[in-house]
């Protein structure tokens, strides 16, 4: 499925469904897409699997088919509202009898704690 939006000549996107965004990605930056190549992007979003994030970064840096040069790659919950930086120190707060907010929730759950710790590993290889 692909929607077509424009704005009166200026600017316009084709919005495209796929099932498996990082292949799609790997496909465009190697160029073989069938056909569709979009022009290199200046932005790319990512906004993915929080596991995958470092892949999707390297398809984009792999070539300049996907993301011209000196374009700008964006990552989704880096921070991830700050348990990304309780892990960096490994420091999860503990909580207190009067903390019950849906972040002290996150704090407590394996998965979150999980999930952050892969943000922050992901940080870190960023920066490198």
């Amino acid at each position: 499925d692909v929607v077509s939006v424009s704005l009166e000549g200026t600017a316009g996107c084709d919005l495209v469904r796929v099932t498996d965004a990082l292949a799609t990605v790997e496909a465009i930056a190697a160029g073989s897409t069938g056909g569709m190549q979009p022009a290199p992007f200046d932005l790319v979003f990512v906004d993915a699997d929080k596991t995958r994030l470092l892949e999707y970064v390297e398809a984009c840096l792999s070539s300049d088919k996907l993301l011209k040069r000196g374009g700008l790659i964006v990552v989704d919950n880096v921070l991830w509202k700050g348990l990304v930086l309780e892990a960096s120190s490994g420091n999860f707060a503990s909580l207190t009898e009067t903390e019950e907010t849906e972040q002290d929730e996150l704090r407590k759950n394996r998965r979150a704690r999980k999930l952050a710790n892969q943000m922050h590993q992901f940080n870190s290889a960023i920066v490198k």
